[in-house]
């Protein structure tokens, strides 16, 4: 069963503010992009007591005169959440990344992307996914952990083609430079460590932290 989709009812409420529009206008407007919905309904989206379903959101979004990710709030996490907040039908992204409606359906709906390199390079410029987004959304972050790890823990060098597989919207020189600084400081923590010349910041840095210091380098 699908999450449910990403949903911010304030976002909603003002948006339907702005335009001087009642309750029973957008179930109107949302009749008029095919689908059916009552003025309670439109009231209880924007309490918070439902969730539009994937199509109300699209047609709600069309009928507010905004895009589908201004009424998420920021909170879009999975690649169908990106494609909905730009108002994506899945035929125009499969489209772009040379694939049928069905394949495309078919790696959207997996729990962790598994397109080539070039399909997500093409995913990542479809949805305008920055490579942090890229890698959240295509459920590849524990991957990138642990490429992260083999970095600050062997030679760095031989990840340097592993990432860029996993995350092709990064230019090669970022990828080695975050690479090279995070193995020369975990090794730097390690030897303190060693040496029982313990500090809080000698600390060797754990997943987590490895993860949130590589995108600080890369420029994220």
């Amino acid at each position: 069963m699908a999450a449910p989709v990403p949903f911010d009812p304030r976002a909603a409420w003002e948006a339907r503010q702005l335009l001087g529009l009642s309750p029973q206008m957008v179930a109107r407007a949302m009749a008029s992009h095919g689908i059916m919905a009552v003025p309670p309904q439109v009231m209880a989206w924007e309490a918070g007591e439902l969730l539009p379903s994937e199509p109300e959101l699209v047609a709600l979004a069309r009928s507010l005169w905004c895009t589908p990710g201004q009424l998420m709030g920021g909170r879009a996490a999975s690649v169908r959440d990106y494609r909905l907040a730009l108002d994506l039908p899945q035929e125009e992204v499969a489209r772009q990344l040379a694939l049928t409606p069905r394949e495309y359906a078919q790696l959207e709906g997996a729990a962790r992307w598994s397109g080539s390199p070039d399909q997500t390079y093409l995913l990542a410029v479809a949805l305008r996914l920055t490579p942090r987004a890229l890698v959240a959304a295509t459920g590849r972050t524990e991957e990138l952990q642990d490429l992260l790890q083999r970095a600050i823990d062997g030679r760095w060098q031989a990840q340097v083609k592993a990432l860029m597989r996993l995350v092709p919207t990064l230019p090669r020189e970022r990828i080695e430079y975050a690479l090279r600084v995070l193995h020369d400081e975990g090794m730097t923590a390690g030897a303190l460590w060693a040496g029982d010349a313990v500090e809080e910041a000698a600390v060797p840095p754990g997943p987590e932290e490895a993860l949130e210091q590589f995108w600080l380098l890369i420029g994220e």
